[in-house]
C-alpha cells in the first residue's frame, strides 16, 4: 500500500494537468488535514472491523458531535474543554450503546449501527432547529488550527526520534531472543526512510503543522500500540479470527466487544470535534455526510480484512492517504463530485475483492 501511495503521488506529480497544484507545501498539508477525520475514526474502525464488527454510524455521530459542541459554545457560553469533554461523554455513550446492543443482546452490528446511522442525523437537527451553527468561541477554533512553526519542528524531530528510538529497540530485542534481525540493506533503508520522512514533513508544515494532523498522529500512534502490545489488541485478534474459540479459551468477548464499540464511539467525538472546529460551526444536515463509506474504504485499504482477524493500524493511516490522495487528484483534475463518489465506490469494491481473494488464498 506504500508503493501505491508513492505511485499515486508520482503520478500526480508528473501529470501537467496537476503538477503545479499538486507539488507544493501547502497542498500537502491540507491534503493531510483533511484526511485527519478518516484516520482518526480508522483506528476504531480497524478495531471493530478486526472482530467482525461495522459502524455504519460514525458520519451521523459526528453530526450529533458537531452540535453538541456548537450549541454548548455558542448558546450556553462553555469553554472549549468542557464542549469538548461533554462531546466525548456522549458518543463514548453511543458507542457503549453498540456494544451492548451487540454483545448481550446479540443485534447484527449493521443493524444496530444502521439505526443510529439513522437517527443521530435526526436528533442533530432536532436539537440544532435544523439550522447551521456558527461560529465558534476561539478557543475552540484553535482545534482546527495550526500550530507555531518552531512547535511543528520540535514535533517533527520527535516522531523521527521516535521512530528511530523504535527501531533500535526493535532489533536489541530481537538479538536478545536470538531472532533473525534486518540485513544491513534493510536497516539502510528503514533509516533512509524515517530521514526521508522527517524532511518531507519539515517541508510540508514549515508554516505550522495543522492541530488536526498531530491528533490523527497521537490516535495513530495510541491505536497501534493497543493493537500489538496490549491484552485487548491481542483479544480482539483472537475474537475476529473465531469469536467461539477465543470464548472457550478464556476470552471475555462481551467485555472486548463493548470496549472495542465504546472506543470507536469517542473516537467519532473527536473526529466530530476536529470537523467543527475546522469548519467553525456545523451544518447537521451534511456534517459527515457519507464518512462511513470513507473510514471504511480507508481501513480496507489498508489492508484490514472484512472477515476478522487480520489488521494493521499503519496500513490504515496509510489507506487514509490514498484516499485523500486520489480525493485530491480528482479534485485538481475537476471530476464531478458524483463521478467521485462512483470512484469511491468502485475502490471498496475492489479493495473488498483483493481481500476475498487473499482469504481464500489462506483457506487453501
Amino acid at each position: 500500500m506504500l508503493a501505491v501511495l508513492l505511485l499515486l503521488w508520482a503520478g500526480l506529480a508528473l501529470y501537467p494537468e496537476t503538477r503545479e497544484a499538486f507539488l507544493t507545501a501547502g497542498n500537502f498539508s491540507n491534503l493531510t488535514a483533511q484526511i485527519s477525520e478518516i484516520a482518526i475514526i480508522g483506528v476504531g474502525m480497524t478495531m471493530v472491523i478486526l472482530i467482525r464488527g461495522i459502524d455504519l454510524s460514525v458520519g451521523a455521530g459526528m453530526a450529533l458531535a458537531g452540535v453538541v459542541a456548537a450549541k454548548l459554545q455558542i448558546d450556553h457560553q462553555v469553554s472549549a474543554p468542557l464542549a469538548c469533554l461533554a462531546v466525548l461523554a456522549v458518543t463514548s455513550l453511543i458507542g457503549l450503546w453498540h456494544g451492548v446492543l451487540v454483545s448481550r443482546f446479540r443485534i447484527p452490528p449493521f443493524v444496530a449501527t444502521l439505526g443510529g446511522f439513522m437517527s443521530y442525523r435526526g436528533l442533530a437537527l432536532v436539537l440544532s432547529g435544523a439550522r447551521g451553527m456558527a461560529p465558534m468561541r476561539d478557543d475552540f477554533v484553535v482545534l482546527g488550527g495550526r500550530m507555531p512553526g518552531h512547535v511543528s519542528l520540535a514535533i517533527v524531530i520527535a516522531l523521527g526520534a521516535l521512530g528511530l528510538g523504535y527501531l533500535i529497540m526493535r532489533e536489541v530485542r530481537r538479538k536478545k531472543l536470538g531472532l533473525p534481525r534486518m540485513s544491513l540493506v534493510m536497516l539502510t533503508v528503514a533509516l533512509a526512510a524515517i530521514l526521508a520522512g522527517v524532511i518531507f514533513a519539515l517541508l510540508i508544515y514549515q508554516d505550522g503543522m495543522p492541530v488536526p494532523v498531530l491528533l490523527a498522529i497521537l490516535v495513530g500512534l495510541g491505536g497501534a500500540l493497543l493493537l500489538s502490545r496490549s491484552r485487548l489488541g491481542r483479544y480482539a485478534v483472537a475474537i475476529g479470527g473465531n469469536s467461539e474459540a477465543a470464548r472457550l479459551s478464556g476470552v471475555p468477548v462481551e467485555r472486548v466487544t463493548v470496549l472495542i464499540y465504546l472506543l470507536t464511539g469517542a473516537l467519532t467525538g473527536l473526529a466530530g470535534i476536529v470537523a467543527t472546529a475546522r469548519g467553525n460551526g456545523v451544518t447537521p444536515g451534511n456534517a459527515g455526510m457519507m464518512r462511513e463509506l470513507h473510514v471504511i474504504t480507508a481501513v480496507v485499504i489498508g489492508g484490514t480484512s472484512l472477515s476478522g482477524g487480520q489488521a494493521t493500524m499503519v496500513g490504515t493511516l496509510i489507506g487514509a492517504l490514498i484516499f485523500g490522495t486520489l480525493s485530491n487528484g480528482m479534485n485538481h483534475l475537476g471530476i464531478n463530485s458524483d463521478w467521485q463518489l462512483i470512484f469511491t465506490g468502485i475502490i471498496l469494491l475492489f479493495a473488498s475483492l483483493l481481500d476475498s481473494m487473499s482469504m481464500k488464498k489462506r483457506i487453501s
